[in-house]
């Protein structure tokens, strides 16, 4: 059984990390600057904050902004490194001797633990399937920091446990990075030239190889966006956390969709949620996992007709102790 754990920011928030772009924002505005046209975005982002949620997204709507491919170079490179220093910065405080290893080794190999009872005896009875064969896990992380490196001592094909039968291991193979580190290859951008606003732009392959993700990473020529295609499609279940399905993946999201109409796998999506619901009026929990749902389903690019015949292997767990009781008490 391959198991593969596609991991966002809210994994590094989950452990005390300040990454959000918020906190980001908050650090890049109060840095001087002789440039004018950087000047000018701190300038933007500090009268529009809620324009600015997603940066990548914030970025690409931005670039009307600029007269020149000059200009956008200066503003995107220096950007890109101060959220590099900025990230750096904050990886540097974190003390990996806080993490439970083996906890988070156990939160990889059952994510099901999580769910809903009756959810999660769903998803034993479809691993139970799987008793027989190898098990495998893969890490792709949006994130540009290392912390689960850290965690893991930068180790590969390890054992992270057992399966079904007690005495099959688990291995933890690799963690690969889709979007580069704080110090390599870092992506920066969008998905596609539609949410790239400024249309003088969008034949200009110098500005593509910097801001559209998929022909950012061709350039790179590292090949880890084909790999991560070739997991998503080997894939027996999925495991999305503290990502917010942001429209800047849309290319992942979409090749998920696809192996979903091939395969019957289950795809468990971890959320913080829009608010805590007390445990006395829990069904409200059900209103956030549809539309958390439906969130993720439309961005698969499926037909009404698909989406319906597969809505049921979507798993959606809300604020739960995923990667966050991995720290020690």
């Amino acid at each position: 059984m391959k198991i593969l754990h596609i991991i966002g920011n809210g994994f590094d928030l989950n452990l005390g990390l300040k990454t959000s772009y918020k906190d980001f924002y908050d650090f890049y505005k109060n840095l001087e600057s002789t440039k004018n046209s950087v000047n000018k975005l701190k300038t933007n982002i500090s009268n529009n904050y809620k324009n600015w949620s997603d940066l990548e997204l914030a970025l690409g709507q931005y670039t009307e902004e600029f007269k020149t491919v000059d200009e956008f170079d200066e503003v995107i490179e220096d950007i890109g490194e101060q959220l590099a220093e900025f990230l750096k910065n904050e990886e540097a405080k974190f003390n990996v001797t806080e993490v439970d290893k083996e906890k988070f080794f156990e939160n990889l190999v059952k994510p099901e633990i999580y769910l809903p009872v009756a959810d999660t005896n769903k998803i034993n009875t479809f691993k139970s399937n799987f008793s027989s064969n190898a098990w495998t896990v893969d890490i792709f992380t949006f994130n540009y920091t290392t912390i689960i490196e850290k965690i893991i001592e930068e180790k590969k094909n390890i054992r992270i446990g057992n399966h079904v039968k007690e005495t099959h291991a688990v291995t933890l193979r690799s963690v690969e990075h889709i979007h580069g580190y704080v110090d390599n290859r870092m992506v920066l951008g969008i998905n596609d030239v539609s949410q790239l606003k400024n249309k003088e732009f969008h034949k200009n392959v110098d500005v593509l190889e910097a801001i559209i993700k998929e022909q950012c990473n061709i350039a790179y020529g590292h090949t880890i966006d084909s790999q991560f295609k070739t997991k998503i499609k080997q894939a027996d279940m999925i495991c999305i956390f503290g990502s917010s399905l942001g429209d800047t993946d849309n290319i992942w999201w979409e090749s998920i969709g696809n192996i979903l109409k091939e395969r019957n796998i289950p795809i468990i999506i971890f959320t913080k949620g829009e608010e805590v619901i007390s445990p006395r009026i829990g069904y409200k929990n059900n209103r956030t996992k549809r539309k958390m749902t439906n969130y993720f389903l439309k961005k698969t690019n499926l037909s009404n007709e698909e989406i319906e015949k597969i809505s049921n292997n979507i798993f959606v767990a809300i604020d739960t102790g995923m990667f966050r009781e991995i720290l020690k008490k």
